[in-house]
């Protein structure tokens, strides 16, 4: 699930919201004809979805599969992020979801409550496969209700970029690893303090209520215990943090200033959200029109976790074959050499070998302490019920940046009105 911080497109976030709401309704049960290969009986199937370099990656990889097993049979389909989710929920019920299938952690936790993913905790014991294989973290979203739905591709590390060129010109020293969230704060306002219309972040910082819940390690809710959290400190503090930024340093513009819809690339903000992803778009858009750089979250930061995955249809009559080529996917070093266009590879070895193989102004970014950074990161549970809980959230955190609402009367609402809605 991406955000719109720094990059803009469809959000892996935006789109589980809509499938869910939308999808019984839109959604075909028939599969993914017209998306790509037909689906073949002889043949294990597998889906994947993303833009067409995404898609590319994962052509590539099913023919290099193709060359190292000649005599394993697979063919695969493919769609748009958007109706690849759209129609999964209806493909688990009418049993014609492929056999292996690329699921975003949002869509892990989004769907398992339709039970479409099989348990793959007996598959890894019986092959010996261990967590350290994996960079820190890979298996957070992973674990559901006691059991593993799938294995890691690839990561998106998160940090701060921060501009270079404009806290040069405001006299401000560049943020360095090991900084707390007092120094994040105070740039933030020290690069607002000038009267040529600069911001210290933009206010894509606080659209998503996921990213706002885990600053501080909070969740508005527990599934474990299916009971509310939002009045909890670690929440009340993140939301501070942003009514602070917006209402006490005039540090962020609030939504509702539209001249300021636009987003870091655009060179009037000091510092943004950089998710891993964003490395290529960002030096394609912003080019040579100012310096900038990324420094790891503050030391009191945690943060939402970001991944791909690779999942196995719990209907499916070929979970051995599927096991096989999961396995390929995840742990073979050629399959995650070829997953570099799109990400971080998963596998610890591969993302080393990665990081090596950046041009030189990429690789001296942080890699190693944001990869780290990833093991304590929270999955922002949603599915069902709980998406509800996520929606007033959001609408409370708007109040909270557009109307100055008093932080704690707003999480106080937040926790009735969830714990009606889980109630229910």
């Amino acid at each position: 699930m991406r955000s719109h911080s720094i990059t803009e497109g469809i959000t892996r976030r935006s789109v589980l919201g809509a499938a869910l709401s939308a999808g019984a309704a839109t959604a075909t049960a028939g599969g993914l004809t017209g998306c790509g290969v037909s689906r073949r009986r002889d043949e294990l199937f597998f889906g994947f979805h993303g833009d067409t370099v995404s898609i590319g990656v994962f052509q590539e990889i099913v023919r290099l599969y193709r060359r190292k097993y000649p005599r394993r049979r697979i063919s695969y389909t493919y769609a748009d992020s958007f109706g690849f989710f759209q129609r999964l929920p209806l493909m688990f019920r009418a049993g014609t979801a492929p056999d292996v299938m690329i699921v975003a952690e949002s869509w892990v936790s989004g769907l398992s409550q339709l039970g479409g993913y099989a348990d793959l905790t007996s598959f890894m014991r019986a092959d010996g496969l261990t967590e350290d294989l994996w960079v820190p973290g890979s298996l957070n979203p992973a674990r559901i209700g006691g059991e593993v739905l799938c294995l890691p591709l690839i990561v998106y590390p998160k940090g701060i970029a921060y501009n270079r060129t404009l806290l040069a010109k405001r006299g401000l020293p560049i943020p360095q690893p090991g900084w707390r969230e007092r120094d994040f704060v105070e740039t933030a306002a020290a690069v607002a303090s000038g009267d040529d219309r600069v911001w210290g972040i933009p206010s894509s910082f606080g659209i998503f209520p996921y990213d706002v819940a885990t600053v501080h390690g909070g969740l508005p809710f527990s599934v474990a215990s299916r009971t509310m959290t939002a009045t909890d400190e670690r929440m009340v503090s993140a939301v501070e943090l942003i009514s602070d930024l917006i209402h006490k340093h005039r540090a962020m513009p609030t939504g509702a200033q539209s001249q300021y819809a636009v987003n870091f690339t655009s060179g009037i903000f000091g510092m943004d959200l950089f998710p891993g992803y964003a490395l290529t778009a960002l030096r394609q858009q912003i080019g040579t029109r100012f310096e900038w750089g990324v420094v790891p979250y503050p030391e009191e930061w945690v943060g939402t976790y970001q991944n791909n995955n690779v999942a196995i249809f719990d209907g499916s009559q070929r979970k051995e074959e599927a096991w096989h080529f999961v396995t390929f996917l995840s742990t073979d070093p050629d399959a995650q050499r070829l997953l570099k266009p799109i990400g971080t590879p998963a596998l610890a070895t591969s993302a080393a070998e990665w990081q090596r193989d950046l041009a030189p102004e990429d690789r001296e970014l942080p890699w190693d302490q944001m990869i780290q950074g990833m093991a304590g990161q929270l999955v922002a549970y949603q599915g069902g019920i709980y998406n509800k809980v996520w929606d007033v959230l959001g609408q409370k955190v708007q109040a909270v940046q557009h109307h100055a609402v008093p932080v704690r009367e707003a999480l106080d609402e937040v926790q009735e009105r969830g714990t009606e809605i889980l109630r229910a």
